[in-house]
């Protein structure tokens, strides 16, 4: 009679137990409030401008040059750093002042000591040509090291 008794008592406290559990289990508790993450402060007026050549069939970028836009439209760009196609990246503390010129036939950046031109065929509408629907513009690469190549320049907001 005590076993019954003992096992009426563990079965009981079990049942008790178990339905705890599940009702623990599936209640529905709210979700935590989503807390909106405060804006990082943006350096106003300085958009970025990336651009990549690619090799002779096109398929590989060879080496992509990465600039920062003065405020106000100047005329001096910042390079921030400078990939190349094995992997290979050079970041400048000191950034090298390019030279961005619209008087010839496209916008040009010309770098300090005049060895690489980079034209901006598309850049803000230049010869009717307008960005893609990525942002994406034609440019072209001329220089001794790198050889005349094709490629795309594209303007962000820092």
């Amino acid at each position: 009679m005590r076993t019954r008794m003992v096992a009426g008592l563990a079965a009981g406290l079990t049942a008790i137990a178990l339905g705890s559990l599940i009702f623990a289990i599936t209640r529905e508790v709210p979700p935590p409030p989503i807390e909106a993450a405060a804006a990082a402060p943006r350096p106003r007026g300085e958009t970025r401008l990336y651009c990549e050549f690619y090799n002779f069939a096109g398929r590989t970028p060879k080496v992509g040059f990465y600039f920062a836009s003065p405020a106000g439209g100047g005329s001096a760009y910042g390079q921030l750093f400078q990939r190349e196609a094995d992997g290979s990246q050079t970041l400048f503390d000191e950034r090298p002042t390019w030279t961005y010129a619209r008087d010839g036939e496209a916008p040009t950046l010309r770098s300090p000591d005049g060895a690489i031109q980079i034209n901006l065929y598309g850049d803000g509408g230049a010869n009717g040509r307008q960005p893609d629907a990525g942002g994406w513009f034609e440019a072209g690469l001329r220089s001794i090291q790198y050889l005349n190549l094709d490629g795309q320049c594209r303007r962000t907001e820092s």
